[in-house]
């Protein structure tokens, strides 16, 4: 018995597939630059509007030292709000400058002891809160990797020439993100006897990238797209703009105190920096 298929299963073999219409191929590219745009906005602004926030605490706590002053003073019409430690008879005045999300109080660095042990041996502090932390005044309460921050630095070595005389040294000191953004203000011309560098953060992007992975514990890798991204829409330093190629022009000693296993400001870029530059050296901690 043959079997009779209805005529909806019949095939013609001499039919040709219908072209695709001009309306669909548009629809399919709409589609591929929504995404575009989606993941765009998602790694250039949503996830750095969560990294960049400053998450600084006001500084409450107080110097070890009974020999402090608390200073206000303007930087871009914000008032900064700071310590100045003066020693008996200085033999020199460092200027202290905080990393991103702290103040110039940070228990991870110990700087109140830190301030304590310099004033102890003769030295000098000049410590603030940089725009968006601690008790200084905020803007947009977002961190710019010491691309405006620099400015704050600009504002508070102004403020030292009328503390101290020109005989003594001024040493400039970044941590971390204070280390870019003291780099930046020297590549104004600012002047200064020294350079004394903590961990800093000379690769942007490649900071942001790691920061993702740990502060989340995802792999870093997941973080790539932000990183690249970030600098474009917030005015992030990147390239040739970067602190390590900055510094690198930089024509002052430069000392870099690394540690080798740092997860974010990692070592391979202050290596790069001491081997590039003839007044830079480092050294490493833990031993």
């Amino acid at each position: 018995m043959r079997t009779v298929w209805p005529a909806s299963y019949e095939i013609d073999s001499t039919s040709e597939p219908k072209p695709i219409s001009m309306s669909s191929k548009l629809s399919g590219h709409r589609m591929t630059i929504l995404l575009f745009l989606s993941l765009v906005f998602i790694f250039g602004i949503a996830m750095p509007w969560l990294g960049l926030k400053s998450g600084s605490e006001p500084v409450v706590a107080l110097p070890l030292s009974n020999s402090v002053e608390t200073v206000i003073f303007e930087s871009d019409e914000l008032q900064l709000e700071g310590w100045w430690m003066p020693a008996e008879n200085p033999r020199a005045t460092l200027l202290f400058v905080h990393g991103a999300g702290s103040s110039r109080v940070s228990p991870f660095f110990n700087t109140l002891g830190f301030y304590d042990s310099l004033q102890k041996a003769g030295v000098s502090v000049f410590t603030f809160d940089q725009r968006n932390h601690g008790n200084s005044e905020y803007t947009d309460g977002y961190l710019r990797m010491g691309a405006t921050e620099y400015r704050d630095v600009l504002a508070a070595r102004d403020w030292l020439r009328g503390r101290t005389d020109n005989d003594t040294p001024v040493i400039i000191c970044g941590l971390s993100m204070g280390g870019a953004t003291s780099i930046f203000a020297l590549a104004t011309g600012m002047q200064a006897d020294g350079l004394l560098l903590f961990d800093p953060m000379l690769n942007t992007r490649d900071s942001l990238e790691r920061g993702g992975w740990v502060g989340y514990g995802l792999p870093s890798v997941l973080f790539r797209p932000m990183a690249y991204l970030a600098p474009l829409f917030w005015g992030l330093p990147y390239g040739e703009s970067d602190a390590l190629e900055v510094a690198k022009a930089l024509d002052l000693p430069i000392a870099i105190v690394q540690n080798k296993t740092d997860p974010i400001t990692r070592s391979i870029w202050s290596e790069e920096l001491a081997n590039a530059a003839d007044s830079a050296t480092i050294a490493f901690v833990p031993r």
